[in-house]
């Protein structure tokens, strides 16, 4: 039986597990989780960097001109106020939070802010109880105030998109509630207003952008949601939103933001949660976001989105390919979350800015509970990587191991493999992956590594004489580790009993997209050829590993893992 439990102590998270050993081999208890430990700041490393708990949920990040950072927030989700803190040395300490703003109409914490091109600092927040979005500004710093002005009004949700163009232009991407959650297009839409005279006055945009909601989706169909908007090198506004079928929603604009192409899937799978865009000051543009995906309603029954991990890509040429796909961020509590109250969790809703040391300062996290409330400093270069390696030595950071102990609309979570310790290992732990309870699916195990369309994946692993076998898939976005779809929407998967040796094997998977092909070695031996079940427009990023073993049986064989190593290079 597992016990956890956390406490936030100057940004350090604590959780105790307890797991147990068989077959000679120790259990590894890592019984801590400090993400100073496991995000630190080394000189010379381009590593992300945790900066400590992000003050609330949906907060927003500004940096000004003299380089000096500032996080914009709610004091708690029903408060009047804004609350502002800063850092002036690049994010690593920050001040006192203050108050610089509140007004009596003011409800729910999303706020949003921006710095335009003359200075003025520009804040949009929701009004009680209409969730109408208001406008003010000010241009001496925040001693003084604009009064509030409604710009969008309908039942908005996050207030998420909001930049000023080449021309000066202010335009603000929303959602408007006005439909039944239903097919074909969900309660909502999205529309935009923009601003010619700093905000002033604004006109609203006649385009409606609309995404497809299914029946028994796995969630609440609100169509398309939280926009969010960059300007590419060609004057074109790009926008992204959250929707409900698996993939983040795209539309570009000609006219700066006045009409809007039709909403199309982008190249970015996603669950039901939005994503944030920075257009850094050499042009290149950064996303970030939850490469997840959800589940089948069938197979997991009314999960909540899968909001585990946060990722982070860039691109070189206005979004037409990408670089990175990483992990920037796994909620602490991934692993263990029998005891989580209800209500919202995860590391969603990012906001970035770019420090005048271009680093990338990301702000998140949604929900009271599960540890997803962080700030970082990320650089870009990071994001260019094309190695991986991990052997345990540092426990399950870099893994997503969950096992669902009841499926329901908040299902409790255990630990599912093993980390045993074992001195012949590489880092002095394995990982066992197995099916340990009859009444719980079987184990599985994630891990991210840079994502290319070419690319070469090793391990050392032994799958014991008796194992039920352990499929094995490279796929571009995170799943549950338990959930098949994992390997039905992978590009390949392989079947562990395929090795046929009970020993200590090192098992290479080379791939390159490209010419739609994948080579099995086993101890350099190349062993057969693997067939692409799923193409993919961007590449590979996921190793996974999941137990075979059926419903109401029991696998304690499955399969060891010693270490894993990515290598994308061309």
């Amino acid at each position: 039986m597992n016990s956890w439990s956390f406490t936030f102590i100057v940004g350090i998270i604590t959780i105790s597990l307890s797991v147990s050993g068989q077959e000679g081999h120790q259990t590894s208890n890592d019984n801590y989780y400090n993400l100073l430990h496991h995000y630190p700041f080394q000189e010379h490393s381009s590593e992300p960097v945790f900066l400590g708990e992000s003050p609330m949920n949906e907060a927003t990040v500004q940096v000004f001109p003299d380089g000096t950072i500032k996080v914009y927030h709610a004091p708690n989700r029903y408060s009047n106020e804004v609350m502002s803190m800063e850092s002036k040395d690049g994010g690593f300490t920050w001040s006192e939070a203050e108050v610089i703003f509140e007004d009596s109409i003011i409800w729910q914490y999303p706020r949003r802010t921006l710095i335009d091109n003359k200075g003025n600092i520009h804040l949009l927040v929701f009004q009680e109880p209409d969730l109408d979005v208001y406008h003010t500004a000010t241009s001496d710093g925040g001693k003084t105030w604009k009064p509030l002005q409604k710009i969008a009004n309908g039942r908005i949700g996050a207030i998420r998109g909001l930049i000023q163009t080449k021309s000066g232009r202010l335009i603000f991407g929303y959602h408007h509630h006005k439909w039944d959650r239903k097919p074909p297009y969900g309660s909502c839409y999205i529309s935009f207003v923009y601003s010619d005279d700093y905000g002033e006055t604004w006109e609203d945009s006649e385009s409606q952008l609309v995404a497809p909601v299914f029946e028994n989706y796995n969630g609440n169909n609100y169509g398309a949601v939280e926009p969010n908007l960059v300007q590419l090198s060609d004057d074109r506004i790009w926008m992204l939103c959250r929707t409900q079928t698996g993939w983040l929603y795209q539309s570009t604009s000609d006219d700066n933001g006045e009409s809007w192409s039709e909403a199309e899937p982008s190249a970015f799978h996603s669950s039901n949660s939005p994503a944030d865009l920075l257009k850094l000051p050499d042009g290149r543009i950064v996303a970030t976001w939850c490469n997840t995906g959800d589940t089948d309603l069938k197979t997991f029954g009314k999960i909540y989105t899968n909001r585990e991990v946060l990722h982070m890509a860039i691109s070189d040429d206005d979004g037409n390919s990408w670089k990175g796909f990483r992990e920037v961020f796994r909620i602490p509590t991934r692993n263990d979350q029998n005891d989580m109250p209800g209500g919202d969790s995860g590391v969603a809703y990012p906001n970035t800015a770019f420090t005048e040391d271009g680093k990338i300062i990301l702000v998140t996290g949604q929900g009271e509970h599960g540890g997803g409330r962080a700030m970082f400093r990320i650089s870009p270069e990071w994001l260019y990587e094309t190695s991986q390696e991990d052997d345990f030595s540092n426990g399950l950071e870099k893994w997503s191991c969950y096992s669902f102990t009841k499926l329901g609309l908040k299902p409790g979570r255990m630990l599912g493999p093993e980390l045993l310790l074992d001195e012949a290992a590489k880092g002095g732990k394995i990982l066992h992956v197995r099916k340990a309870k009859s009444e719980i699916m079987g184990d599985g195990a994630v891990w991210n590594f840079p994502m290319m369309r070419k690319g070469e994946l090793s391990m050392r692993v032994k799958a014991p004489e008796g194992s039920a076998g352990i499929v094995i898939a490279l796929t571009d976005h995170h799943r549950h580790p338990n959930d098949p779809d994992g390997e039905n929407t992978a590009m390949f998967s392989i079947d562990s009993r395929k090795f046929g040796d009970f020993q200590w094997q090192i098992v290479t998977i080379k791939w390159d997209l490209d010419y739609k092909k994948c080579d099995l070695y086993i101890n350099e031996n190349l062993h057969s050829k693997v067939s692409l079940i799923n193409d993919t427009d961007n590449g590979i990023s996921y190793l996974r590993f999941r137990s075979l073993a059926g419903d109401g049986t029991t696998d304690l064989n499955g399969i060891w893992i010693d270490w894993v190593k990515a290598d994308v290079s061309d």
